[in-house]
């Protein structure tokens, strides 16, 4: 069922409209300027092009409506600095990222991950809305969400299941988030005063709802008790995650004595200050194992997520994930 927004005659965004033309190459080029280089192909009906781009700039996201009229195939690459949310209105698409292809439809969408190659076929009369956000701008909000810092860029799976609960909360923002720019109450050249924390809020939503290489770390227990101990205590040992530490060291850090520490964390966090270490260097090397080649090492994982042991890092591994690491590897879901 489309979304209500769309019962009218206007295309949505139309109040921004960027490009309208038959031309290809002019297509290809207005289109080139808001997100990156690409082959853009017409298939064998190309009388039938009818590009149109509707694009409405926030601060570090954008809105977008496009469509093309007739098949076309997309080949841009790597997308380098933005990752790309894709809602198909009506029609069908093929999208690979990576190393997974996605049969696009109204219900189910498609992320491509900026470190990923990607190839697309829009097959003729898809229309889509999407939401390009900023890199950066992603890999920071993770960060807040997280309160630590991540060292390699997130990937998510190409996949976007509508039909999930989470995935048709966050929906409904981004559809909400089209009718304010329709209205002209943000985006645009209207800039809303709470124009960020509206754009946070996409962000922070597609980040908790879409799997990802972090997704295992964001929906995990938040701690019941928070107090400036715990939040010390915390960061020292995100900071140190891949050095030897002791318990000793994380109190001293804190400013609490080592009864109080082990009190607070098992109040907290239902475990041990070290049991704290360890959960945190499996969500490390589970990320890891998600997001490299299947053919790396699982020593080198166990060894970049602070493991100097590789069977005992096996076994809490699987006992953590239900998988092996070399598992998950092979699995290469997010690669």
């Amino acid at each position: 069922m489309a979304p209500v927004f769309l019962r009218k005659s206007a295309d949505p965004l139309c109040g921004h409209r960027l490009l309208h033309s038959t031309d290809v190459e002019l297509a290809r080029a207005s289109v080139a300027k808001q997100y990156c280089d690409h082959d853009l192909i017409p298939g064998p009906f190309r009388d039938t092009f009818d590009a149109c781009h509707n694009h409405a700039e926030g601060q570090s996201l954008s809105l977008n409506y496009m469509r093309y009229g007739c098949d076309v195939t997309i080949n841009p690459g790597e997308l380098t600095d933005f990752y790309l949310v894709q809602i198909p209105l009506v029609g069908t698409a093929k999208v690979r990222n990576g190393r997974k292809t996605v049969e696009a439809t109204q219900r189910t969408g498609t992320v491509l991950n900026p470190t990923r190659d990607t190839h697309m076929i829009w097959y003729g009369g898809c229309e889509k809305l999407l939401l390009q956000i900023d890199a950066t701008a992603l890999h920071q909000t993770a960060e807040r969400l997280l309160g630590q810092s991540l060292s390699h860029p997130i990937v998510f799976d190409p996949e976007v299941r509508l039909e999930s609960p989470a995935l048709k909360n966050w929906e409904r923002k981004f559809q909400a988030a089209v009718a304010v720019a329709d209205q002209k109450g943000a985006f645009g050249d209207i800039q809303h005063k709470h124009q960020a924390l509206f754009e946070e809020d996409l962000i922070a939503g597609f980040l908790m709802a879409q799997p990802s290489t972090i997704h295992h770390i964001l929906t995990q227990a938040q701690p019941s008790v928070s107090s400036p101990q715990i939040s010390r205590a915390r960061a020292y040992i995100l900071e140190n995650l891949t050095e030897p530490i002791t318990v000793a060291q994380i109190a001293a850090a804190a400013g609490c004595s080592i009864r109080s520490l082990q009190l607070s964390f098992q109040q907290s966090f239902g475990c041990t200050p070290i049991g704290f270490v360890q959960r945190q260097r499996l969500n490390h090397a589970h990320m890891l194992a998600q997001s490299h080649p299947k053919d790396t090492l699982v020593s080198g994982i166990a060894y970049e997520a602070g493991f100097f042991h590789l069977g005992r890092f096996s076994i809490a591994y699987r006992k953590e994930f239900g998988c092996s690491p070399r598992e998950t590897l092979a699995q290469n879901r997010f690669s």
